[in-house]
């Protein structure tokens, strides 16, 4: 019987900035490899920098070989996701 891949997604880190004075958030600006962008926030637990790779397989995602838990995000286009990076505010 033939195995069937598991469905991968992956994204590069464009920009990466702390959030807050705190610093409990981190933002980044990511490029998929559907063509599509977004803007994800993560817990601070462990900061990635730009050009690093998140992955998700079986909707597990993960950078670095280890298991990450992104806030939900939306698709957008690049001109969208570069403004949300620059605007977004907690």
């Amino acid at each position: 019987m033939k195995k069937t891949p598991p469905s991968e997604m992956r994204c590069q880190i464009i920009h990466q900035r702390t959030l807050s004075e705190l610093g409990l958030i981190s933002l980044y600006e990511v490029s998929f490899n559907n063509g599509k962008y977004a803007v994800i926030r993560l817990d601070n637990d462990q900061t990635f920098q730009a050009g690093d790779i998140f992955k998700c397989i079986n909707n597990l995602w993960y950078c670095n070989e280890k298991l990450i838990h992104p806030m939900s995000f939306q698709y957008v286009d690049q001109a969208e996701a570069q403004r949300s990076f620059l605007e977004y505010e907690r």
